[in-house]
C-alpha cells in the first residue's frame, strides 16, 4: 500500500521547493554580501593608494609642470629685458650717428661760407677722461698741412689750438682749460655795426662760462649779445663764433668789469671738428 496519499506527495513538493528558493536566495544573498565587501575592502585600499600615491604623484607633477613654466617664462623675460637693452643700445648709437652727420653737414656748410678760410675736417681720436676739458688728439697733422697755433672750431664755434703737432695727429688745447690760458682777443656785438674789444682769460668751471675783461667800459653790454674773435692776435682768425654774454659783474676790482660767457660750442660733444688756415688753400 502506497505510503503517501497525492495531498503528502504534493505538500512536500511544495516544502521542497520552498527549501530549493530559500537556499537560492540565500547563495544570492551571501554573494552580494560578499561582493559589498569585496568592494569595501577596494574602496579603502583605493583611498589609501589615492592618499599615499596618487595625490603626492600629481602635485609634484603638478610642480613640475609649473616651475618649468615659471623657468620658461623667466627665460622669456632676460631674453626681451636682453633685447630691450640691445634696443637702447642701438638707438644711443643712432642718436650719436645722427649728432656725427650733422655736425660733418654743418663743417662742410661752414666750408663753403667762410671762403676767406680753408677749413680742414678732422676727427677726435683721443679725450681721456682726466683732461677732458683740456686736451684732445685729432687725426691730423702736418701732412695735412696743419700747423702748431692753428685755429680749432666744432660746428658750433670755437673750441681751441694746436699746440702740439706730428704727421699724422695734433693735440688741441681747449678753451675750457683750467690751466693756465693765453689770453684769446675777442669782440662783443653791441648792435650790427658796433663792437667793444675784450679779452678772454679763463674759464670758470663753476658757471660753465668763459671769463671776459672788457677793454673799453663806454658801452653797455648786456645778456645776449654775440661774442666773436677779434683777429688782432696771431692765432685765431677773426669773426669765429665763440659765444653769448651770460652775465655782467658791474663790480670794479683790479681787473675791471668782468662778462661771463656761454661758450657756443658743446665741449661735451666733440667727435667732428676742423682746423681753420688762414687764406682759401687748395686742399682738403
Amino acid at each position: 500500500m502506497n505510503r503517501f496519499n497525492p495531498l503528502n506527495r504534493f505538500l512536500l513538493k511544495l516544502i521542497a521547493g520552498l527549501l530549493a528558493i530559500s537556499v537560492f536566495l540565500a547563495a544570492v544573498r551571501f554573494n552580494s554580501s560578499l561582493q559589498s565587501s569585496t568592494d569595501q575592502a577596494f574602496g579603502f585600499f583605493t583611498s589609501i593608494r589615492v592618499t599615499l600615491f596618487d595625490h603626492p604623484i600629481q602635485a609634484i607633477g603638478d610642480f613640475i609642470s609649473d616651475f618649468t613654466s615659471l623657468y620658461a617664462l623667466k627665460a622669456e623675460n632676460d631674453r626681451l629685458r636682453l633685447q630691450i637693452d640691445m634696443l637702447e643700445q642701438f638707438q644711443a648709437r643712432l642718436e650719436e650717428a645722427y649728432r656725427d652727420i650733422e655736425d660733418l653737414k654743418t663743417i662742410n656748410d661752414l666750408k663753403e661760407s667762410m671762403t676767406e678760410y680753408h677749413l680742414i675736417a678732422a676727427m677726435v681720436l683721443n679725450r681721456p677722461a682726466d683732461t677732458f676739458n683740456h686736451k684732445i688728439r685729432l687725426n691730423v697733422g702736418t701732412l695735412d698741412d696743419v700747423a702748431l697755433n692753428d685755429a680749432v672750431i666744432s660746428s658750433e664755434g670755437l673750441i681751441g689750438k694746436v699746440v702740439t703737432v706730428t704727421s699724422s695727429t695734433c693735440d688741441v688745447l681747449l678753451l675750457t682749460t683750467e690751466q693756465e690760458l693765453n689770453k684769446v682777443s675777442v669782440k662783443i656785438q653791441i648792435s650790427k655795426t658796433d663792437t667793444i674789444e675784450a679779452l678772454l682769460e679763463s674759464y670758470d668751471v663753476n658757471e660753465g662760462a668763459y671769463v671776459l675783461s672788457l677793454l673799453e667800459t663806454s658801452s653797455t653790454v648786456v645778456q645776449g649779445m654775440t661774442v666773436i674773435s677779434s683777429g688782432l692776435g696771431e692765432t685765431y682768425p677773426s669773426g669765429l663764433l665763440v659765444g653769448y654774454v651770460l652775465k655782467v659783474d658791474t663790480a670794479q676790482s683790479a681787473g675791471g668789469i668782468k662778462v661771463y660767457v656761454s661758450p657756443a660750442a658743446d665741449f661735451t660733444h666733440l667727435n667732428y671738428v676742423a682746423i681753420v688756415k688762414r687764406g682759401n688753400l687748395n686742399v682738403d
